[in-house]
């Protein structure tokens, strides 16, 4: 029974290390049977200033940066893990365009464990659904996934937050959104967004948080914001792996 056991063990241990990488993705040093090693898992996870409505990064410490100031969001806040800056461009591009899932599970991680140190137990407690950013059909069938479903997926096992997965429909085959202003993103998204009927009881009096892996000029969040506090919804932030620098800040 005993070496029974132990070629089971064996067996299992065998099967771990075929599914694990034996180095880390981003230095390539051992780590352990894990994703990344402890050195670069300590590194992505410093905490950065920013501001703490809608997570842009900051010089110094202040609670709200100048565009929350001047302009509100129809979010209530916005937790980004990092800026757009190595390695997370990276990282993003291999699991978003070269469909290298391992790299969206390692974001899922990071994500869930930021939100774990930043966001306290008593607000997790209160979010009634999780809700990716949904993806158009065809670019959805293009693709094989949804990236931000992927994360919302991990994160919703994790912290035991129902997925809400077939309330919005993105009917709309918009542009691609990066290099536009703000106002053309606008204007690209209008009418991007719609609920669905049969998931419209859902929504009055909830609080959802959005789940996406980028987050710009926040036009797509608006956006989806707009639908879903026009169906009743009471509190929406938003959940994402990294918040860019407005174009003013990239001028800088």
């Amino acid at each position: 029974m005993k070496l029974t056991f132990q070629s089971v063990l064996q067996t299992i241990r065998l099967i771990i290390d075929q599914l694990l990488p034996a180095q880390c993705l981003l230095c390539r040093l051992a780590s352990n049977n894990k994703l990344i090693c402890e050195y670069c898992q300590k590194t992505l996870m410093i905490k950065r200033p920013c501001c703490q409505r809608c997570g842009l990064s900051l010089p110094a410490y202040q609670a709200f940066c100048g565009d929350c100031l001047q302009q509100s969001h129809l979010f209530t806040q916005l937790h980004a893990v990092a800026d757009y800056h190595p390695p997370y461009p990276y990282l993003i591009k291999r699991f978003k365009y070269a469909k290298q899932l391992i790299y969206g599970e390692l974001l899922s991680e990071l994500l869930t464990q930021s939100v774990l140190l930043n966001i306290s137990n008593r607000q997790l407690a209160e979010i009634n659904y999780l809700l990716p950013i949904p993806l158009y059909k065809q670019k959805h069938r293009q693709r094989g996934f949804n990236q931000a479903q992927i994360l919302a997926g991990a994160l919703a096992k994790k912290l035991q937050i129902p997925l809400l997965l077939e309330a919005v429909e993105r009917h709309k085959q918009t542009k691609a959104q990066e290099g536009l202003s703000l106002q053309k993103r606008k204007k690209n998204l209008k009418g991007a967004f719609s609920i669905t009927r049969n998931q419209q009881n859902k929504l009055p009096g909830s609080y959802i948080v959005i789940i996406d892996d980028v987050v710009t000029t926040g036009a797509t969040v608006n956006s989806l914001c707009s639908v879903l506090l026009q169906a009743g919804v009471k509190r929406i932030d938003v959940w994402c792996i990294c918040r860019t620098a407005l174009p003013t800040q990239k001028k800088q």
